[in-house]
């Protein structure tokens, strides 16, 4: 029998899924193929992941080859699709990931950022009346010079009342601001 009929008689086998058919292709073919994964993916497990999911495939759905050339060029273009997708979808998670933890870290800081705001306007609220007046002033923009026309006040004693104010937020937020410290 030729060598031609011989592969032509095996490619028949391995399409109607003769089991000897196929303990000779995995024999032929299992390791190269993986020696051509490896050079996508870089990891022997993951290699041999990718081959076996090859070969499964193959034999489920059991394509007809016309020559050992399209059997050949079938596995090798299936092994090399197989591990780039695998290396774009790794690609993907990481990225997803990173994007996750930046998005875990912007959370936490808004939910800080929201937490600082209340206590903040919370303890603004217990200041005297013109200390808390100037720095609710302050908080929704407004110049020192707007602050004094609005208030009747001279600019160097609105300073002062920051200054004054200042002083007591300081005091009344210490344990805010050692937790920010610990925090940031």
């Amino acid at each position: 029998m030729s060598e031609s009929k011989k592969t032509d008689d095996w490619l028949a086998a391995l399409h109607k899924g003769d089991a000897e058919a196929y303990r000779i292709f995995f024999e032929e073919y299992y390791q190269v193929l993986g020696v051509f994964a490896m050079k996508y993916v870089h990891d022997h497990a993951t290699a041999e992941d990718v081959v076996n999911d090859v070969i499964v495939e193959m034999y489920s759905s059991r394509p007809r080859f016309d020559s050992l050339t399209a059997l050949k060029s079938f596995l090798f273009t299936a092994v090399r699709n197989r591990c780039l997708n695998l290396a774009r979808h790794d690609r993907v998670r990481r990225r997803y990931l990173a994007n996750a933890d930046e998005s875990d870290g912007f959370f936490l800081n808004a939910i800080i950022e929201e937490e600082v705001y209340f206590l903040l306007t919370k303890t603004i609220r217990t200041l005297p009346e013109l200390p808390r007046r100037i720095y609710e002033l302050s908080l929704s923009g407004a110049s020192n010079e707007e602050i004094a026309r609005e208030l009747s006040l001279t600019v160097d004693s609105v300073k002062a009342y920051k200054k004054r104010g200042k002083q007591m937020l300081r005091e009344r937020l210490k344990g805010l601001m050692s937790f920010l410290s610990v925090q940031l």
